[in-house]
C-alpha cells in the first residue's frame, strides 16, 4: 500500500510509539487525493528516549521506498518500509506501489 502525508508509523522507541508523516518532499502525485510520501519525508516531531529521562523531541524520516516506483525521481514509500527506527503501518487501501 502506498504511504501518504499523515499516514502513521511505529517509531521503534518507547516514549512515543506511534507518530505520523509530515508534509511530503514531493507533492505532485496523490493517492486518494493525499500527496504520496517519498523517501526522506519527515515525521511529525515526537518524543525519543534519551539516556536519562525525560524524553526529548525529535523529527525522523521515511528511510526507504520502492526501488523502482518513484515520484520526482525519489522512491515512493510503502507500508512496511523503514521509518524512524520502526516502519510504516498504514497507507492507501487501494493504491499499490510495486505490488505492496
Amino acid at each position: 500500500m502506498a504511504v501518504r502525508e499523515g499516514d502513521p508509523l511505529t517509531t521503534g522507541h518507547a516514549c512515543a510509539g506511534i507518530t505520523n508523516l509530515a508534509i511530503s518532499l514531493v507533492r505532485t502525485v496523490k493517492a486518494n487525493a493525499i500527496p504520496g510520501a517519498v523517501q526522506g519525508t519527515p515525521t511529525v516531531s515526537h518524543e525519543v528516549p534519551p539516556i536519562i529521562p525525560p524524553c526529548s523531541i525529535h523529527v525522523a524520516f521515511l528511510n526507504k521506498g520502492s526501488t523502482n516506483v518513484k515520484i520526482g525521481g525519489i522512491p515512493w514509500g510503502r507500508v512496511t518500509d523503514s521509518a524512524d527506527a520502526g516502519a510504516m503501518i498504514s497507507g492507501s487501501l487501494n493504491v499499490l506501489v510495486n505490488g505492496l
